[in-house]
């Protein structure tokens, strides 16, 4: 039986660390197979992807044990390079891969280290821009791109080297819904038709369950699981690092067999099971949400990035938005709708080309930078942009000091900031050593210990498991039900719903929605039209609505207590 990868006895321990980020690794993957890993942060995932394309012992140095087969080839004594052309891999990011200046160059890159014809080379550029949405974008410089649109690049520049196995270490993290819907289509398909082996590690298991083989769970950096995606379903949740999607969970309580991997396959199987009445639902009043002082008010903006272009889309275009002392607002959007480019106005790193942005009663044109930040806190999307030190307690000091507090209070700071952000135990670490998500909880304890009244947070579930998010979105309502005045850009609208009130949408860098989130959850055609997906429950409750339940209810616990009421209605749950 031939095979395309093969791990024997691996472990591996990087060069200072005390444990081993791989323990005792033994699984072979078989051609064509679609194989999920998934696992906590700091399980072993990126390091496990790593050995696949020689990474790990190469470039990665520390004590390595065992091998690790490609075809026939020992990843110990095969160059990176010469494995390039069977190992094409995505990085968790993207930024890091990046190395032309123009998003066809990159695309092209390495068909050309592959002698690949010319001819066939503008083709497979063209496919590859086209299956990532980047059409248009050939001259476009790969840095001034969005998150989600470098990572669709650098999927794109993998897809058109046409490797034999695909890695990739969680591709989807920073696309809009409607992105990761088509990149994995996209890629899937491929792997498919061409029987190539993918590989892919994701936290994002709705939307990669029902398109895998084969799911193998890491923790501590050992495999905990490993079996066909039936097998590993019906073996039921483990805490803190396998929780199946609240659908599946929904459907193994109330007694759905198979279990439902989709909001629709959920509703069948339930008409099928229950015959229920209707359920009166008593909505809870959200407030208003644009009380108190004025705290940011944008009037009139337009801002281009490229001013002496002619052809240059404007990102923004007559942006007029206010937000009130207090607020909770999730900005939301297609990957390049202006998100980011907007908050950026409001701590001065951006100046518009017309309009006015004021901040506290402050006109950020006329207002320092350095001014601003003391009452605005901002988190980059990619927190290696913020990141100046080597260790996590100079990076908080780094600020403290810049800002002029009193070093009397830098103990108690740094203290009071990395227990908030659950990163306490990591005060003497080295910034680099940590995981991406790890750094996200830096830069944010960074700026906390400022204590500004106004947080930005740029993505903050990048790099974060599912339970890390949500403890991520935890410290941000402690902060926001302390007084603290919240905008977060984010693609994770289930977590937006969950705990913001209010929402904003951007689309092609004009204002699409403002107004209460509840109301966009039900409003199917924009939620489209903006490329922005449904949380699974928020489309069982839609579905469901028929019957008396909400139409926008969004957490797994809602969704429970309103099904739970209409199965207390049914006369034959059978």
């Amino acid at each position: 039986m031939s095979i395309d990868v093969e791990f024997q006895n691996l472990t591996f321990t990087y060069e200072g660390a005390d444990q081993p980020a791989l323990k005792d690794i033994n699984f072979t993957v078989s051609p064509g197979e679609i194989i999920l890993i998934t696992g906590p942060a700091g399980s072993g995932k990126t390091t496990l992807c790593y050995c696949i394309n020689g990474l790990v012992p190469h470039f990665h140095e520390g004590d390595f044990i065992g091998d690790v087969l490609v075809r026939e080839h020992n990843t110990r004594r095969s160059r990176v390079g010469g494995l390039a052309s069977l190992v094409g891999m995505v990085f968790q990011d993207p930024e890091s891969q990046l190395v032309t200046s123009s998003v066809a160059d990159e695309v092209a890159f390495g068909p050309e280290n592959f002698g690949v014809p010319r001819e066939e080379i503008n083709q497979r550029v063209a496919n590859a821009l086209k299956a990532t949405r980047l059409e248009g974008y050939d001259e476009r410089e790969p840095h001034t791109l969005s998150g989600g649109e470098q990572q669709a690049c650098v999927i794109a520049a993998v897809y058109a080297m046409q490797p034999e196995i695909y890695v990739m270490d969680e591709p989807l993290a920073n696309l809009d819904p409607e992105g990761k819907a088509k990149v994995l289509r996209v890629v899937v398909e491929l792997a498919k038709q061409r029987g190539k082996t993918l590989v892919l590690v994701e936290h994002a298991l709705e939307e990669v369950l029902p398109l895998v083989d084969r799911v193998i769970v890491l923790d501590k950096g050992q495999i905990v699981r490993d079996g066909p995606i039936e097998e590993i379903l019906e073996a039921g949740d483990i805490p803190f690092v396998f929780t199946r999607p609240p659908i599946l969970r929904l459907g193994e309580k109330y007694g759905l067999t198979p279990l439902p991997l989709s909001s629709q396959d959920f509703y069948e199987k339930f008409q099928a099971r229950y015959t229920v009445d209707d359920i009166q639902w008593e909505d809870s009043n959200q407030g208003d949400f644009n009380v108190g002082m004025q705290v940011i008010k944008i009037e009139d903006i337009s801002f281009s990035y490229n001013k002496n272009a002619t052809n240059q889309a404007e990102a923004l275009k007559n942006i007029s938005l206010s937000v009130c002392a207090g607020e909770m607002v999730a900005i939301l959007g297609r990957n390049g709708s202006g998100k980011t480019t907007l908050v950026r106005h409001i701590i001065g790193l951006l100046h518009p080309d017309a309009g006015k942005v004021v901040v506290l009663n402050k006109d950020v044109a006329l207002t320092p930078t350095y001014e601003l930040a003391r009452d605005v806190g901002f988190c980059f999307q990619n927190p290696n942009h913020q990141i100046v030190s080597f260790n996590v307690r100079d990076e908080i000091i780094f600020g403290l000091k810049a800002h002029g507090i009193d070093p009397g209070e830098f103990d108690s700071r740094i203290q009071e900031s990395l227990e908030f952000v659950n990163m306490l135990d990591y005060i003497d670490a080295e910034v680099f050593d940590l995981g991406m998500g790890q750094k996200k909880r830096v830069t944010l304890a960074s700026v906390l210990s400022l204590r500004p009244g106004i947080l930005i947070v740029d993505e903050p579930t990048t790099g974060q498991d599912p339970w890390m998010a949500q403890e991520i979105f935890e410290i941000i309502k402690r902060l926001n039900d302390s007084g603290t005045t919240v905008l977060i850009i984010t693609h994770q609208i289930d977590f937006a719903a969950a705990y913001a009130k209010r929402a904003v949408v951007l689309d092609e860098g004009r204002i699409k929605f403002d107004g209460a989130i509840k109301d966009l959850l039900v409003d199917q055609d924009l939620m489209k039209a903006s490329a922005l997906e449904m949380p699974p429950t928020t489309r069982l409750a839609s579905l469901m609505s028929r019957h008396g339940i909400p139409p926008w209810l969004v957490t797994m616990e809602e969704l429970d207590q309103a099904i739970g009421k209409l199965v207390e209605t049914s006369s034959n749950g059978h």
